[in-house]
């Protein structure tokens, strides 16, 4: 063991600061400033991932479907609500990133709840969801919400049934 260590390379490596992830994604690969905001968030100083996320045309509609979700999701009825989560059984494989989205949606909500202002918000281009959200959610609300986002992961990890722990969590949210 003593050989083996000190024969290798140790690299010390540091997350990129934000804003050169998405000063990159947008002066380099041209992604709009929405789009980088959310890869960005997503990468957490990750420039690879970051740069893969922007040119994924699957990342984008994975987005574009949980923003679409989590809009309506309110006043989605039953019927409405089990069709969701058949087409989020589309992303299983995606799963994390179906939830991270959410709760990178949800911190949006909170933030935009606490502050009143748009500055470092991710989906800043769902301003108008956004704050009508965080106008209905109460604190606790959101904060329940949060914690049953971290529950789906722990039984997704734990193998419970998949539709039937997105559907708990859909309903949770649509209650808070």
């Amino acid at each position: 063991l003593p050989t083996i260590l000190s024969r290798c390379v140790t690299l010390k490596l540091r997350p990129v600061k934000d804003e050169q992830i998405r000063k990159y994604l947008m002066e380099e690969l041209r992604v709009p400033d929405y789009q980088a905001d959310v890869c960005t968030a997503f990468a957490r100083g990750n420039v690879g991932k970051a740069k893969r996320l922007a040119q994924s045309e699957h990342f984008a509609e994975l987005r574009d479907e949980v923003v679409h979700l989590l809009r309506h999701l309110r006043d989605m009825e039953i019927y409405e609500i089990t069709e969701a989560v058949r087409r989020a059984a589309e992303y299983k494989a995606e799963v994390d990133d179906y939830l991270d989205l959410m709760a990178l949606w949800f911190r949006d909500v909170l933030l935009f709840k606490a502050t009143r202002q748009i500055d470092g918000l991710v989906f800043a281009d769902e301003i108008n969801y956004i704050s009508a959200q965080a106008a209905r959610s109460s604190y606790e609300g959101l904060e329940h919400i949060l914690k049953a986002l971290e529950k789906a992961k722990t039984r997704l990890k734990a193998n419970v049934s998949f539709e039937l722990t997105i559907e708990l969590l859909m309903l949770t949210i649509k209650e808070n």
